[in-house]
């Protein structure tokens, strides 16, 4: 009897916690727009890229499996190509 009740305990745990769990969305969606500004990294004014006016550009925030769908806006006067 008492193996019985803890079974079924069990199966009713289980089906709970399935119940409960949170499925979020695996993508990441940024825009950033690239332009020339003007940064003082060591000190002293540089011609620096900027992404969304901020240099080093922003942090991206995600975990292992999630996609990043990245819109770029390039506003400098030549290419840009962004690899990681």
């Amino acid at each position: 009897m008492g193996k019985a009740v803890l079974l079924c305990f069990l199966a009713l745990f289980a089906s709970w916690g399935a119940s409960v769990v949170k499925a979020e969305d695996d993508y990441e969606y940024y825009t950033w727009t690239v332009t020339y500004g003007t940064a003082y990294p060591l000190g002293v004014p540089q011609q620096v890229i900027l992404i969304n006016g901020q240099f080093p550009g922003p942090k991206i925030e995600c975990v292992t499996n999630e996609n990043i769908v990245l819109n770029l806006i390039n506003k400098l006067d030549q290419p840009f190509l962004l690899t990681w």
